[in-house]
């Protein structure tokens, strides 16, 4: 799914928000610029697309979350916890919205793909999934308490918390890869940093260093585990030699366990689970086909899994839909293997390739 295709009424350079944004980020790429422009375009969330809107929310609750955590444990400065006390509650989201260049683009594609994800399962209609948690079962012990099982409902628990109703109002846990999580904690620290040097009461310097303080707590106890992403990881780790099992991707593809299905995939692939879902969320189409058949998929589980992603991928007309399945037919061994081999190169590699095929003559 690409959500900024295009590039016209308020989105031109010329108008609001690119033009804004470019005017407080003149070190920000403009690619990035127009992403930041559309994330924060002043307009109803109904005129948005879903996936935006989804973004948003992930990233204004996992601000809110921190910005909770850091007053609460300023504890060790009480004048400046009292200086944050008089200012109201939750001022970091509204100074990132007036400042988006704030976030980096790695940032930003995180949360992009946290969306994505939370739409695809909002779209099967359950959050817990029991067929998952059943499917689960078939291949672990059958004692209830085996770590396996556990991890399924870890799994389910953490979807559940994505799927949460709400808005951008809404605390949202910040359970973050840690290069991600401490970008936004010290984002956050900046903000209150700055509020509470504009708000007078306070020493600047005092304020710095308590809120470098209190970062450098927050990053000690953070947990990257507990995100669906690393979760659904965990289970498949569990279940040791199971997951290998030749039927198991095809029943978690046929009871639509996206995370369950992407972990699974991406330990036959030797890939990161997060790489084989942002490549079936976000990447171009035509990577499904070379995925789908890198893991053996059939014609039929290649429509199958295009159908499963259609509602997040809304240019998957049905005109689009047989060109794909075409294609699939088409791929040959080799045009798999070179499409794994790129996709298991470090990511600055495979940016960098990228450019050069995009701007080189054939």
């Amino acid at each position: 799914m690409n959500a900024f295709s295009s590039l016209n009424g308020m989105g031109m350079a010329g108008g609001w928000p690119v033009a804004q944004v470019m005017a407080g980020a003149s070190a920000v790429p403009l690619g990035h610029a127009v992403d930041l422009a559309f994330f924060f375009e002043r307009q109803d969330d109904s005129r948005q697309d879903a996936l935006i809107v989804e973004a948003r929310r992930h990233l204004a609750g996992c601000v809110h979350a921190i910005e909770m955590a850091l007053r609460l444990s300023l504890s060790h400065a009480p004048s400046v916890a009292a200086a944050l006390d008089r200012l109201e509650p939750s001022l970091c989201w509204a100074m990132i919205r007036l400042q988006p260049e704030l976030l980096s683009p790695s940032l930003l594609a995180h949360m992009r793909l946290r969306a994505a994800i939370t739409l695809m399962l909002r779209q099967q209609g359950r959050g817990a999934g029991d067929a998952g948690l059943h499917s689960v079962a078939d291949h672990a012990a059958a004692d209830a308490d085996t770590p396996s099982l556990e991890a399924a409902a870890g799994l389910a628990l953490a979807e559940g918390r994505w799927l949460m109703p709400g808005g951008e109002d809404r605390p949202m846990r910040p359970d973050l890869p840690v290069e991600h999580y401490a970008e936004l904690v010290w984002t956050v620290a900046a903000c209150l940093a700055l509020a509470v040097r504009r708000g007078g009461a306070e020493d600047g310097g005092v304020a710095y260093a308590a809120l470098e303080r209190s970062g450098w707590a927050l990053l000690a106890d953070h947990d990257e585990s507990a995100s669906p992403i690393a979760l659904a990881d965990d289970l498949v780790r569990q279940l040791g030699e199971g997951a290998g099992a030749p039927d198991l991707l095809g029943r978690a593809l046929e009871e639509q366990r996206f995370l369950l299905f992407a972990a699974l995939a991406a330990r036959r692939l030797h890939m990161d689970s997060g790489q084989v879902a942002e490549i079936l969320l976000l990447g171009p189409v035509g990577d499904v086909a070379l995925l789908c058949h890198a893991l053996g998929g059939s014609d039929a589980e290649h429509r199958r899994l295009l159908l499963w992603l259609r509602p997040v991928r809304p240019s998957l007309s049905d005109t689009l839909m047989l060109e794909q399945v075409e294609r699939h037919a088409a791929v040959t061994g080799p045009q798999a293997d070179e499409a794994l081999a790129l996709w298991r190169t470090p990511v600055a590699f495979r940016a960098k390739l990228t450019h050069l095929r995009g701007v080189t003559p054939a």
